[in-house]
């Protein structure tokens, strides 16, 4: 049983990957224009600034990390089968709400690779030294895993739940080893989607013994640009999402949404006469009457994002107040 429930489960993140790959590919699209502007800017950068190439390219994911915000909700909604009705207005207000937050995760990921990269690159020159090195070099990459899973974690957890942010990366923490079995699956997944996409590289390649050399370069160049701007981003994070979001959910909300578990989904709060998938207006007709009969310390739905329903009920009488 434990084993058909495993295959299910790859075969419904196959399907969902299928199933929303136009949409995740214009997903992609909405993220590449302010992503090649990061780049540019980074290059100029790498230019006249600061000509290091492997510390000041990277730049470029702190500039576009607040697009990437409307990457990860939409990516989420896709990883759970559903559809958005306005995928425009839902990425744009996914940046909007949580792109300084994106920002400082872009700055702090961006930090974790120039330590992640040094460390490795010094102690692996100085392995042949003393064997203290090969040690040393361990743990750093153990260090390198434990922030690859936590910034796993803290982009989806920005967007799906209302916390502070020394929660988000408490939590985010505490769930890269804690969930470390959905976190290997998931590195799994983007690493045999990536070898997919990429595939075409090694085949562009190896056609350098029949096609000019500058030819070969343009072909790399331009399916490069395809993959990384139109393939690569929404897809794995629909990926890690697929593996990391219900978990997460049971974590921090106490609620089971795994395929198989029956157990009700956490209330959604819209508007009256909204459907799941319709967009929510910034000023929904709530009845906080009904929201105060629950449990204050229940998850809800609310705008996109799971709060604590005392906290919502907190935020609505201050709107009604003011």
């Amino acid at each position: 049983m434990n084993q058909e429930r495993k295959k299910l489960g790859f075969e419904l993140l196959l399907n969902n990957l299928w199933k929303n790959l136009g949409w995740m590919m214009l997903t992609n699209l909405l993220f590449a224009i302010p992503f090649i502007g990061a780049i540019a800017i980074a290059y100029v950068l790498c230019l006249y600034v600061l000509p290091v190439v492997p510390v000041t390219l990277p730049v470029a994911v702190i500039l576009a990390s607040p697009f990437y915000a409307g990457v990860v909700s939409l990516s989420r909604e896709f990883s759970q089968g559903i559809k958005p009705d306005n995928m425009f207005k839902k990425y744009f207000s996914a940046v909007k709400e949580n792109g300084l937050r994106f920002l400082l995760g872009g700055f702090l990921l961006y930090l974790a690779y120039l330590i992640c990269y040094f460390s490795v690159t010094i102690y692996s020159s100085l392995a042949s030294l003393s064997w203290i090195f090969y040690i040393l070099l361990f743990v750093v990459i153990v260090i390198c895993i434990f922030f690859l899973f936590m910034f796993y974690a803290v982009p989806l957890m920005t967007v799906s739940f209302d916390l502070k942010l020394k929660d988000i990366y408490k939590n985010s923490a505490l769930m890269t080893f804690g969930e470390i079995k959905q976190n290997f699956f998931a590195t799994i997944g983007v690493a045999a989607y990536l070898a997919v996409v990429l595939m075409p590289i090694m085949i562009i390649s190896y056609m350098s013994s029949i096609l000019p050399v500058a030819t070969v370069k343009i072909l790399l160049i331009a399916y490069g640009a395809i993959a990384l701007g139109v393939l690569i981003p929404a897809p794995c994070a629909m990926i890690i999402s697929n593996y990391l979001y219900p978990n997460m959910r049971s974590v921090i909300a106490g609620e089971d949404i795994s395929e198989n578990n029956s157990s009700a989904p956490a209330p959604d709060i819209r508007p009256r006469g909204e459907s799941y998938n319709e967009d929510v207006s910034s000023e929904p007709e709530v009845d906080i009457d009904e929201l105060r009969k629950g449990d204050g310390e229940e998850y809800i739905f609310y705008q996109g994002k799971m709060i604590k329903r005392k906290i919502l009920i907190e935020r609505l009488e201050e709107t009604n107040n003011d």
